[in-house]
């Protein structure tokens, strides 16, 4: 399931897939032309960001003749991790109503905060980014069930290099996910007692919820 959540959360992490979240967040069905010719975009890019999308369960769709038709949402169900996921996007993400034609950024990859999008996009990029790899949910969940936590321990028990763990826990602990401590000459970790942002803290609660399941549709 690991795989799975850090699957979903890294599709997110997309300043022009949020953008694509934040204008069906109205609840409005949108044809495919329509939400490129409302955000600025070439369809077939459009349809890219959609694909990736739907794949997640964060996206419905549906064809009546040769339209597509895109709405928000998981067609799996509010209970699985994707309808959680998505209404937790759909809490967080401003709808952006019918916005002026404006270009959205080429780059999948592209950090927000540069384009002056909303500042609610970086506080979701920020949480999201904490589960876009396996490693940083499994930290996550063994610090859930015994805390402290020396650095020792985690090298030893998920077999991860010195720097690979310094780097994913630099990322959780600037996310106020963790929080170390100092015993003497030894560096330990816990979880953080209050994370960065209430968004921060829902989504680690539908994490939780989701990491023992056994792997299968989002």
């Amino acid at each position: 399931m690991d795989e799975l959540i850090a699957r979903v959360l890294r599709t997110v992490a997309c300043v022009p897939r949020l953008r694509i979240l934040s204008r069906l967040g109205g609840g409005e069905e949108l044809t495919v032309k329509r939400l490129a010719s409302d955000l600025g975009v070439r369809p077939d890019l459009a349809c890219i960001h959609l694909a990736r999308l739907a794949a997640v369960g964060l996206v419905k769709r549906r064809r009546s003749g040769r339209k597509c038709y895109c709405a928000a949402g998981s067609p799996y169900g509010p209970g699985t991790l994707s309808g959680e996921v998505a209404a937790w996007l759909g809490t967080a993400l401003p709808s952006e109503g019918s916005p002026p034609r404006r270009a959205l950024p080429s780059g999948s990859r592209k950090r927000p905060g540069a384009d002056g999008l909303p500042q609610v996009y970086r506080v979701v990029f920020d949480a999201a980014t904490a589960f876009t790899h396996p490693r940083r949910i499994q930290i996550l969940r063994r610090l859930s069930s015994s805390t402290p936590a020396p650095a020792r321990e985690f090298t030893s028990e998920l077999r991860m290099s010195g720097p690979a763990l310094n780097r994913h826990l630099a990322k959780l602990i600037r996310r106020q996910y963790i929080s170390p401590s100092r015993e003497g000459k030894e560096v330990s970790y816990r979880l953080a007692p209050a994370p960065k942002t209430p968004y921060h803290a829902l989504l680690m609660e539908i994490v939780q919820r989701h990491w023992g399941e056994r792997d299968g549709r989002a």
